[in-house]
């Protein structure tokens, strides 16, 4: 198989793991969202910033490390293991022994008992990273696929049955740690590679100088990524957060699929490419302009439905969520095409300059939020969409230096497919302002902005969307009998 039917398998793979096992979390948190309360739903918020800073201490960067490394062995396979296990082991004490303090900082004490139980996921994850770097490493993404979708269904059965129980918070414990529990099992039994009783000091060294950049990076863009709910949750309240996690969950499983989709294929196939600047630039341009023409189209979308999509999948008492959902949707759309330029900076080996850019955007972010969260949490958000925009010109900046790929090249190749989603989205937007029952409102919106999307690239033609076209009636050729 090519390199190219690889990407395209993986990719596939990928976005169908996507629909199926984010589709999957997307059902039950709606259900779950008219079980439980904002309040539960902040609580896990506020849990789920510990676990993630943990977990970027945990795999230190070594993981990627191993990806981006030519002649990876054995011996460096078996060192990461070990390392990755003996830290996770003594940030779970960490949190353990800090978990009073924390409930305390809060002012809410079911964190105490919420967080020595959910922090061993920290320890769970440690044991399956080497997996799934072999996996990546050979682009074997329908296994992480299919692990993933298993990992997500089991999860959610065991999180609704407990919800309906009146377990209340603790469903949404139970989801977030036996998720990754069934996918380390799973990882290890479907993956050939067994640890042996190797730890080489030399490995660790060489893997740990490229991979310590990446960890500060990785904790610095995790702190990024998670301080709203930080912030939110002390200086606003558990159920404000609550209100917020629920608008995130509504756009996260399309930008962050999609993000996910795009830096696991591209990490690999960049660092393939890390000798030919040529194919390189050829490869990186098409990533970009598929993930504009993809995230831009979707994420624009939902901004336009979230009236009837909130209200009618988890009610009146969400109402609050509609407008965080529609200003989150604007950051997400630039979330994927900031991770592929940093796919491209790491993959060719500067890690430095990652953690410089890195440094830079986070020393801007911090006096924005310090400035807007004395304000409100809409404005805080309208910031956020401030700085998601200066992000992506940021991280674009370098891509001349290392492809010869400016920003204004990059924004030439992205602003038509930003224009057909602004297109799509207009009409859409336009519907939710009518007098109608939200059935009638959604029923009209979703044909209304397939049409028009259709209708545009079908004139336009552009070759991203023919692709995209060509593969779907291939597939569904396939799929007939």
């Amino acid at each position: 198989m090519s390199l190219k039917e690889k990407a395209v398998n993986g990719f596939g793979w990928t976005v169908f793991e996507g629909v199926l096992s984010q589709g999957v979390l997307f059902i039950v948190g709606i259900i779950l969202a008219r079980l439980l309360t904002p309040k539960d739903f902040g609580i896990i918020g506020i849990i789920s910033v510990f676990v993630a800073i943990s977990s970027s201490f945990v795999e230190g960067g070594l993981g990627s490390a191993l990806i981006r490394k030519p002649n990876v062995s054995d011996k460096d396979f078996n060192t990461v293991f070990y390392t990755n296990i003996f830290v996770s082991i003594f940030i779970y004490f960490l949190i353990y022994t800090f978990s009073f303090k924390i409930a305390e900082f809060f002012d809410e004490s079911s964190l105490e008992k919420i967080l020595k139980v959910s922090g061993v996921i920290v320890i769970i994850n440690s044991f399956s990273i080497i997996h799934g770097a072999i996996l990546t490493i050979n682009l074997n993404f329908k296994i992480i696929s299919i692990v993933n979708i298993i990992a997500s269904s089991l999860s959610a059965i065991v999180a609704l049955y407990m919800a309906y129980n009146g377990y209340g918070v603790w469903s949404l414990v139970m989801l977030s740690v036996l998720r990754p529990l069934i996918n380390c099992i799973l990882l290890w039994f479907l993956n050939s590679w067994k640890p042996s009783f190797v730890f080489a000091i030399s490995s660790f060294k060489e893997l740990f100088d490229f991979g310590y950049k990446m960890l500060v990076s990785n904790l610095i863009n995790t702190l990024y990524q998670n301080i709203y709910y930080f912030l939110i949750g002390k200086f606003f309240s558990p159920v404000t957060l609550g209100y917020y996690t629920r608008a995130n969950q509504f756009q996260a499983p399309f930008s962050v699929n999609i993000t996910l989709a795009i830096s696991r294929i591209s990490f690999p196939i960049f660092a393939s490419f890390q000798n030919d600047n040529v194919q390189l630039r050829k490869v990186f341009r098409k990533f970009l302009r598929f993930s504009a023409l993809i995230n831009f189209t979707i994420l624009l979308s939902i901004a336009a439905i979230a009236k009837p999509l909130v209200l009618l999948t988890i009610g009146e008492k969400w109402e609050t969520s509609i407008l965080y959902l529609q200003i989150l949707c604007i950051p997400g759309t630039f979330y994927p095409l900031q991770i592929l330029n940093i796919s491209l900076i790491t993959a060719l080996g500067h890690s430095n300059l990652y953690l410089k850019l890195e440094i830079i955007k986070k020393l801007i972010l911090v006096p924005l939020i310090l400035l807007t969260a004395f304000f409100s949490i809409e404005i805080m958000l309208y910031g956020l969409v401030l700085f998601s925009i200066t992000e992506f010109f940021i991280n674009s900046f370098y891509a001349k230096k290392l492809i010869g790929y400016s920003v204004k090249e990059q924004i030439n190749d992205i602003y038509p497919f930003l224009l057909i989603a602004l297109a799509v989205f207009l009409p859409m937007f336009l519907i939710s302002l009518l007098n109608i029952s939200l059935v009638k409102m959604l029923a009209l919106q979703l044909p209304i902005g397939a049409l028009t999307f259709c209708l545009i690239n079908e004139k336009l033609k552009l070759n991203e969307y023919l692709e995209i076209k060509s593969n779907l009636f291939i597939l569904i050729k396939k799929l007939m009998p």
